[in-house]
């Protein structure tokens, strides 16, 4: 397809990271060079869905009155939505990771044991117990927010009381910024693997400018627009960041695209704790 690598490397981003279709577009280390910059597009396409969702439902609420108080329905398909959407999104790509990491954490190993079970197709019970705490987790914290979500817009008069809740869908851009940071400054466990090819092909001192300009505007915007709320985003989001470099070289001796995924899932529960408890 003669397309420009820029825009070759942001369909192969979409490809290898989300449902989405995309046209064919080879894959090779030229066109898998800015693929890392635009990875965090799939967490803005997220991000602009569930603000489109938020959106509708208090300018329809606004407008036309369609939810009662009373009802719960609508705060539970709320929480249902917000739990489910990423994963069709992404097709639960960074679950799988999130799931592999845990058996290998679980395991308590040396490192190469570590990495062994990360390569491992079967599944251990320590990804099935952690997977449905994670899910069980992420659905009560959605639940709380869809309340607050539906409290605010009961008590507000026009359709803008959405805003406030715009801090939370910024989580996923976030999360997918500080991912490619990583993959691009991180020590690498491995000589293979996802996150070393990636690491290798990607244009390295343009992918970290990349993510820090955007993570600097992102996090001015938070914190200076929505205050408290925006700062329990980006504490977290910095929180979980830390964590995981200081965890990754310690267990694992560097990160891989297994540690990537676990990265990525915990720090948008984190996130959507973070904003909860803020809210």
């Amino acid at each position: 397809m003669n397309l420009p690598v820029f825009l070759k490397s942001i369909v192969l981003s979409f490809s290898m990271f989300s449902k989405i279709p995309m046209p064919n577009v080879e894959w090779n280390e030229r066109n898998m060079r800015y693929m890392m910059c635009f990875f965090p597009f799939v967490g803005l396409f997220i991000s602009l869905s569930i603000s489109a969702v938020f959106f509708a439902i208090s300018f329809f609420h606004a407008e036309y009155g369609l939810f009662q108080a009373e009802k719960i329905n609508g705060r539970i398909m709320l929480a249902l939505f917000l739990t489910l959407f990423p994963i069709a999104v992404t097709g639960g790509i960074h679950l799988d990771g999130f799931m592999d990491t845990s058996d290998a954490l679980g395991s308590h190993a040396p490192i190469g044991r570590k990495l062994e079970i990360l390569k491992d197709s079967h599944v251990g019970s320590f990804a099935v117990l952690n997977l449905s705490i994670y899910l069980l987790s992420y659905f009560v914290l959605s639940f709380c927010l869809s309340n607050n979500f539906f409290d605010s817009i009961f008590l507000s008069e026009n359709f803008q009381s959405f805003f406030s809740f715009l801090p939370f869908c910024s989580v996923f851009f976030v999360s997918r910024l500080m991912s490619a940071l990583a993959v691009a400054v991180f020590p690498k466990a491995k000589d293979s693997g996802l996150a070393r090819a990636f690491s290798d092909s990607a244009s390295k001192l343009f992918t970290v400018v990349w993510c820090v300009v955007f993570l600097a505007l992102s996090f001015f915007t938070l914190v200076f627009f929505f205050g408290l709320r925006g700062l329990s985003v980006v504490l977290s989001s910095i929180l979980v960041f830390a964590f995981y470099f200081f965890m990754s070289k310690k267990e694992f001796g560097g990160t891989t695209g297994d540690l990537a995924g676990w990265f990525l899932q915990v720090c948008e529960l984190a996130g959507l704790f973070a904003f909860v408890i803020a809210s």
